[in-house]
């Protein structure tokens, strides 16, 4: 049993490894449900030449050494004393080597908790543990009722169109690259031009879809939020089918993250554009076309979720089409060691631009035809580390992550007719922009 389980151990500790040293992730219980919560698309991109490498080099090898050596085992009885007595001296030998210098040690290990967690492959194994057990207990909770009493107001029985909400939930867009948040670059050209109210100070409600996304639309704060809390209460598209109002859920990244598990959510139909999904995976042009079907379809108020798969890393170069590049030369690759750090940024802020062309392109057309009442909203998840402190992507445990992980870009479009017919006050929205949000 030994060697099989080394080998394991082994193979476990040279894949987190590279991740912990490459990118900076720390591998806790919320790694490891982003880990589950993704897509065998998004997965291979994490896949690359020097990956693969580095577990020949780290893992394969040593754990195929493992089996190389022929073991004389001892009789039954010199076990006995043998397998205890191994034990006993291991941990000897470990907290001994502790007590050498114990004040240090100990205030090390109580002060940066994040050494623990990239112990490996304890950290793992112990992170994997914790999943299950969460997953196991989320799955046993009765689902409380939210908002059963809800209705539509007044303003909004009295329009005489449909009325369509559309809220682009986007991915991996920090507020420090965003054109209208003051960014030196302008990586939002067209919306610029466009009248939106755009909320500067945005905080998330975590570092990663898993968790921020779900938070985003249960009725739980940051410090309230958890996964058996959310799997344990409607969410605010429930709300919205007791008031009547359809919520349609249309995703082109990992899924509703159970956001829309009793409402009902679908995939982007590759087949309304195959242009935007020839590579494979579908650029968020294809969520044009689908919010175009939309509002020829639609004869109920509705909010229409369109969730993005914006600026997910790391290959960014996916998430704008081929000539779509305002930022050049740009990382052409899933694997930053081949390119400069300007280049990852290039990347980066090519995949913010591209944004700003989908929410203006669909401004646009809200704003052109006339069988809705439009509105439409735009938020990120959580943002993104582009190489500070050495850190790279997203899920930083919250104690310890960056700014850039956690503010994000947020605005809204409402056009004047809304605004008049849904009595919004303008100049107090205006106000409420340069205010801290969440």
């Amino acid at each position: 049993l030994h060697r099989p389980l080394a080998a394991g151990l082994i193979l476990l500790a040279a894949a987190a490894a590279w991740y912990q040293d490459h990118l900076g992730a720390v591998i806790d219980k919320l790694m490891i449900q982003n880990v589950m919560n993704t897509t065998v698309t998004e997965s291979r991109q994490l896949i690359t030449v020097p990956y693969l490498r580095h577990m020949f080099l780290t893992g394969v090898i040593p754990a195929v050494l493992l089996f190389w050596p022929r073991i004389t085992y001892a009789r039954v009885r010199g076990l006995l004393w043998r397998f205890p007595l191994t034990i006993a001296a291991s941990f000897l030998l470990t907290f001994g080597f502790l007590f050498i210098n114990l004040k240090a040690n100990v205030s090390i290990i109580r002060e940066h908790h994040e050494l623990l967690g990239s112990y490996q492959p304890g950290a793992t194994i112990g992170a994997l543990v914790r999943y299950a057990k969460m997953e196991l207990r989320a799955g046993n909770v009765e689902v409380k009722p939210l908002g059963q009493d809800a209705a539509k107001g007044p303003a909004l029985l009295a329009t005489k169109k449909p009325v369509l909400l559309v809220l682009f939930a986007g991915e991996t867009a920090r507020a420090q690259n965003f054109g209208l948040n003051g960014y030196s670059r302008n990586t939002t050209p067209e919306l610029s031009q466009l009248d939106v109210f755009n909320f500067k100070d945005a905080t998330s409600c975590g570092t990663s879809t898993a968790v921020s996304l779900p938070c985003m639309f249960s009725p739980f704060d940051r410090s309230d939020y958890s996964h058996e809390r959310f799997m344990g209460s409607e969410n605010l598209l429930d709300v919205l089918a007791h008031a009547g109002v359809d919520p349609v859920w249309v995703d082109n990244n990992t899924g509703d993250q159970n956001i829309a598990r009793r409402t009902g959510a679908r995939m982007v139909d590759v087949t309304l554009n195959p242009a935007a999904c020839a590579g494979g995976e579908c650029t968020d042009a294809a969520l044009l076309t689908e919010l175009s079907a939309q509002i020829g379809s639609i004869t109920e108020d509705t909010v229409l979720v369109l969730h993005m798969i914006g600026s997910h890393g790391p290959a960014y170069y996916l998430r704008y089409p081929e000539g779509f590049a305002p930022f050049i030369p740009d990382c052409r690759t899933a694997e930053f060691d081949y390119c400069s750090q300007q280049e990852i940024v290039n990347a980066y802020d090519n995949s913010i631009a591209f944004t700003d062309h989908i929410i203006a392109s669909a401004i646009k057309m809200l704003d052109q035809q006339d069988r809705v009442s439009p509105a439409l909203f735009f938020l990120s998840d959580h943002g993104e580390s582009l190489g500070e402190a050495g850190l790279y992507l997203h899920a930083a445990p919250m104690f310890m992550a960056p700014e850039v992980q956690t503010q994000v870009p947020f605005l809204m479009w409402l056009p004047q007719k809304f605004q008049e017919t849904m009595h919004v006050n303008a100049a107090c929205l205006t106000d409420r922009t340069s205010q801290p949000v969440s």
